[in-house]
């Protein structure tokens, strides 16, 4: 298994639409989440079967992009849950961009499985809001 590339898909123009402080079931309505495996795209419960010792990279893209041409998903934070996490996160610095973040997972027991959250900022004809959502990986 190669490394894994997370991308979460954002139909910006809804998103952007939501009340001020939507609920999760609203922003996962407005989102896919995938990666480069073969790993079923979902809109919730999303698992990344990974395994250990490989690098990870989030990114971010706009789901109708023929529609909006413009609009824009930026990955902002990657949040680990645990002070031993299984995800170990680069500093923006060595990093390979901005408008997403890369990490690695360290030596894991088959099986372990963390949750973690995407801070994630959506621009959609010029309006930006921040949103969050709480994946999974699992080392297989």
């Amino acid at each position: 298994m190669k490394d894994t590339i997370i991308t979460l898909y954002v139909n910006t123009k809804k998103i952007i639409a939501l009340k001020e402080k939507p609920s999760k079931e609203e922003v996962l309505e407005c989102i896919l989440i995938g990666d480069n495996h073969n790993d079923q795209p979902k809109k919730e419960n999303f698992v990344s079967n990974i395994r250990d010792k490989s690098k990870l990279a989030w990114v971010g893209a706009a789901m109708h992009i023929m529609e909006s041409v413009e609009d824009f998903v930026i990955i902002t934070k990657i949040v680990v849950n645990k002070k031993k996490s299984l995800i170990k996160l680069y500093d923006d610095g060595k990093s390979s961009g901005k408008t997403h973040k890369d990490g690695h997972v360290g030596k894991a027991k088959h099986g372990a499985e963390e949750e973690y959250r995407i801070h994630f900022l959506v621009n959609s004809g010029g309006l930006e809001r921040k949103f969050k959502i709480d994946p999974k990986i699992r080392v297989i």
